[in-house]
């Protein structure tokens, strides 16, 4: 259970890392990564991002032998419906809470923890529903015809 929890931990610190790294700023000293980063403050290009983010993240786990293969398919549709959320998240920031300036800021800055957590959190419900057994018949429910 703790080094679950470990793991898990360090699954969305890698997301934050690997997202503050392919984000970037107009003050960053690293080079922008050709095909990766973002391109401008567009809500597909953030979209993009968040979805090489946890598509990076997953490979580096998968590289260092950390994502056993139970869990293929549920983080292969992490990937999927995570970043797909993303535009309705900001839409909500923007047009329904009418966030502007600092808040919208902070509104922004709060999905990026947030959104590996939620990752982490559908992953694990996927992997529960997806990796349960089917229920074999038992004498007490199966009829046998003959």
């Amino acid at each position: 259970m703790k080094r679950s929890v470990l793991g898990k931990i360090g699954f969305v610190l890698t997301n934050v890392m690997v997202m503050v790294i392919l984000h970037g700023n107009s003050k960053q000293f690293w080079p922008r990564i050709p095909y990766l980063s973002l391109r401008d403050e567009s809500t597909g290009e953030h979209t993009r991002l968040l979805f090489n983010t946890l598509a990076v993240s997953t490979a580096l786990q998968a590289l260092v032998g950390r994502l056993p293969r139970e869990r293929w398919l549920p983080r292969a549709l992490v990937i999927g419906v995570i970043p797909a959320s993303l535009p309705a998240l900001m839409f909500f920031g923007q047009k329904v809470l009418r966030l502007t300036g600092q808040a919208a800021e902070a509104y922004n800055l709060a999905l990026v923890p947030l959104l590996p957590i939620a990752a982490v959190a559908v992953e694990d419900a996927l992997a529960s529903q997806i990796g349960s057994p089917a229920t074999a018949p038992t004498s007490a429910n199966h009829v046998q015809r003959g």
